[in-house]
């Protein structure tokens, strides 16, 4: 398996291909490609003077269950297994796709 420099995975990956676990977990953290970064940042949940609080405790990228499971277990590359990864970036992108719409829905509203 191919090692990947820290600028690559960090900086310029486009995707996972032939990355190890823990480069992968530091690709969506850290990456502008990876999942973390398509979560909303704060300002994403401001409309005009109104700001949605419930959703950016549920949707943010600094309280997500998803994104504290992958900070937890970076640099920890034999206390996961490849599965659990899998499955908690499936839900991660999950939630930044309900994430949007829950936006969405909420400037239509207000």
């Amino acid at each position: 398996m191919a090692k990947f420099t820290t600028d690559y995975v960090f900086d310029t990956a486009t995707h996972i291909n032939g990355m190890t676990k823990n480069e992968i977990v530091c690709f969506h953290l850290f990456n502008p490609n990876g999942l973390v970064a398509k979560l909303p940042s704060f300002d994403d949940f401001c409309h005009g003077d109104v700001f949605f609080t419930g959703c950016e405790m549920l949707y943010g990228r600094h309280d997500n269950y998803q994104v504290k499971w992958l900070r937890s277990v970076c640099h920890k590359e034999k206390s996961y297994t490849k599965w659990q990864l899998m499955y908690h970036l499936g839900r991660l992108a999950d939630d930044a796709d309900e994430a949007w719409t829950v936006i969405a829905d909420k400037k239509a509203a207000a």
